[in-house]
């Protein structure tokens, strides 16, 4: 009699995951040129040809590693359904996004990212646009689009877009820049909602002011 297999995620989609990790792991502690899709099949016990049957390319495994980060964090439009629907109003929305939004850029390993990011920027300008779209640009599409869907459509979409830039700047303030730098510790939760209410009070005046 034959054991039966044990339910759990199709084979495909465990060795996507691990090819993803190792990436990630690799992307950060050796940086994007040092990286290769070898090195990936090895550290995710995989072949070469599995690698690439789920990545086409070094810039796509890239891109996924940052962009798997942004929607542990709920930063994607996929996981937006709640806040889009309609139902939250542009403030209730600009407070649950962005406090994800803090929670992210003060992640260990996203800041660690960053700065292998801004490292290797200097000479390979290529991985820094790559980290660009996946991440930063991203996330501010993201803010956009719950602009947009939260203001009931009485904005442009430029002047979504607009505003999705100024409250990401509230949102990033000095503490990112402080966290690159080493010298802040993460918020406490407590510190991420009066910060983040701050900011959605602000970007919500900046809103009428749009509709004037």
């Amino acid at each position: 009699m034959t054991t039966p297999r044990k339910q759990g995620r199709p084979k495909s989609e465990e060795k996507y995951l691990l090819v993803l990790n190792a990436a990630s792991h690799l992307f950060l502690h050796d940086g994007f040129s040092k990286t290769s899709m070898d090195t990936v099949a090895k550290a995710s016990g995989v072949s070469k040809q599995t690698v690439y049957s789920h990545f086409d390319s070094k810039d796509a495994l890239f891109q996924a590693a940052i962009t798997s980060k942004c929607r542990s964090y709920q930063l994607d439009a996929e996981q937006l359904i709640d806040i889009t629907d309609g139902t939250l109003s542009l403030y209730e929305g600009l407070k649950k996004v962005g406090a994800q939004f803090v929670r992210l850029i003060q992640d260990q390993e996203a800041v660690a990212m960053f700065r292998v990011i801004i490292a290797e920027a200097v000479n390979n300008t290529h991985v820094a646009k790559l980290f660009y779209e996946a991440g930063p640009q991203a996330s501010v599409i993201t803010l956009k689009d719950v602009v947009e869907q939260c203001g009931a459509g009485k904005l442009t979409s430029e002047q979504a877009y607009e505003l999705a830039l100024d409250f990401c700047a509230l949102l990033k303030s000095e503490l990112h820049t402080m966290m690159l730098c080493g010298i802040r510790k993460p918020m406490t939760d407590n510190e991420i909602e009066l910060h983040v209410t701050k900011a959605a009070k602000k970007t919500c005046l900046l809103f009428d002011y749009y509709l004037q």
